[in-house]
C-alpha cells in the first residue's frame, strides 16, 4: 500500500484549518509562507489572518492596492499606514521609513505619517512633503461650459472634492478649538479619505498642510518643564541682647 504524503495543517484544503494555522501556527515553513498566503490564498479570512500575523510592510502595501475583498483591503491599508507611521509594534526602522517617505506618492499616507507618527523627525519630513505640494487656490469653472462637457465635469469634480477637503479641515480646527478630540479624530479620518481621492496631478489645497500642523501642535505638545521648589535661603537670627544695668543683683 502506497504511503500518502501528509500535508501540514496550513496546507489543508479547508479554509478554517488554514486560518487557524495562520493565526497560531509556529511551524517555520508556515512563518516563511505567511507573506505568500496573505496575497494568494483563495480564502479572504486566511489572507487577512496571514497578513496580520506577518505584518510585512511590502506585503501590506501590495495588499492595500490589489486585495479584491473590500474589508481586507481596508485592513491592509490601515496596517500599511500604521507600519509606515511607526505606531505598529513590528514597524521597520526609522531610517527605512524616512527613506520611503522621501519617495512616497500616496498623499493620504504622507498626511497620516505627519499626523500620527511618534517620531518628530518623521513627522517633520512628512510635513515638509505636504508643504511642498500645495496650491493656494483653484481655477474658476467657466460658466458657459455645458454639463455634458468632459472638461467641465472634471473641473466640477475637482471643486466638489476640494470643498470636501476644506470642510473637513474647518471641522478639525473647530474641534481642536473646542478641545473635542473625538470629533477631531473623526474628521481627520474623513480628511485622509478625501486626500486619498485627490488626483496626483493636482497640487494639494493648502488647508491640508495647515490642519496637519495644527494637529501636530495639539497632539504632540512639548512636555512642560518640571516644577522646582525655590532655593532654600538661610535665615539669620541675631543673638538676643538684654540691656541690664551692671549693678543689678538678684533679690535674695
Amino acid at each position: 500500500m502506497a504511503k500518502t504524503r501528509q500535508r501540514s495543517i496550513w496546507q489543508h484544503k479547508t479554509s478554517l484549518f488554514r486560518r487557524v494555522a495562520a493565526e497560531f501556527g509556529r511551524d517555520e515553513k508556515l512563518l516563511a509562507a505567511l507573506p505568500r498566503l496573505a496575497l494568494s490564498d483563495p480564502d479572504p479570512s486566511v489572507r487577512r489572518a496571514a497578513l496580520s500575523r506577518c505584518a510585512d510592510l511590502a506585503v501590506a502595501q501590495e495588499a492595500s492596492y490589489t486585495e479584491t475583498d473590500p474589508e481586507n483591503r481596508t485592513h491592509a491599508r490601515a496596517l500599511y499606514f500604521s507600519l509606515m507611521a511607526g505606531t505598529h509594534e513590528q514597524a521597520p526602522s526609522l531610517a527605512t521609513r524616512q527613506r520611503l517617505v522621501h519617495v512616497q506618492t500616496d498623499r493620504a499616507l504622507i498626511l497620516h505619517v505627519a499626523i500620527y507618527s511618534p517620531e518628530q523627525g518623521l513627522r517633520e519630513l512628512a510635513q515638509q512633503r505636504l508643504e511642498g505640494d500645495r496650491c493656494e487656490g483653484t481655477r474658476e469653472v467657466i460658466a458657459d461650459l455645458g454639463l455634458s462637457d468632459p472638461i467641465f465635469n472634471k473641473l466640477r469634480s475637482r471643486v466638489v472634492l476640494r470643498r470636501a477637503i476644506v470642510t473637513a479641515a474647518c471641522e478639525i480646527e473647530r474641534a481642536l478649538a473646542a478641545d473635542n478630540a473625538d470629533s477631531a479624530l473623526s474628521w481627520t479620518d474623513a480628511l485622509e479619505r478625501f486626500v486619498g481621492d485627490w488626483p496626483a496631478r493636482w497640487p494639494l489645497p493648502h488647508y491640508v498642510a495647515r490642519v496637519s500642523g495644527l494637529l501636530q501642535q495639539a497632539w504632540f505638545k512639548p512636555p512642560a518643564p518640571p516644577l522646582t521648589p525655590p532655593p532654600l535661603q538661610d535665615t539669620y537670627f541675631p543673638p538676643l541682647r538684654f540691656n541690664l544695668p551692671h549693678s543689678a543683683t538678684h533679690p535674695t
